[in-house]
């Protein structure tokens, strides 16, 4: 079997499909620039290649308003990386995933599974 068994940890039959979804305004995007410390871990996320892991970038103002805000910020190769959706879309990103980490800027933020709140101030 696998060595988790072997050590008696729980262990499973196969990865879970994980997707880390952040906003924009306010969390990638702060004060018409990016947010260092959210572009940081998008960019550690990005260059890693995962698995089972993939980066949304997500907003309440839709789908090509999350693509423009970042592709206009954002190298190429780091937005073709991403896939974007609407936050109201998010029946379906769920049903595309085991699990959502949501990073957001609003507190009663609750898309995720797990939702990180980036304190701004």
């Amino acid at each position: 079997m696998g060595i988790n068994k072997d050590l008696g940890l729980p262990f499973g039959d196969g990865m879970e499909n994980v997707a880390i979804a952040f906003d924009v305004d306010g969390t990638l995007i702060e004060n018409d620039d990016l947010n260092p410390s959210t572009f940081i871990l998008l960019d550690a996320l990005i260059q890693q290649p995962w698995k089972n892991l993939d980066v949304i970038v997500w907003s309440g103002g839709g789908s090509d308003y999350a693509y423009t805000q970042v592709a206009r910020r954002l190298p190429k190769k780091i937005v073709d990386s991403i896939s974007f959706y609407s936050k109201l879309e998010y029946l379906k990103v769920k049903s595309k995933y085991d699990k959502i980490i949501a990073i957001d800027d609003i507190q009663d933020t609750r898309l995720g599974d797990v939702n990180l709140i980036v304190r701004n101030k």
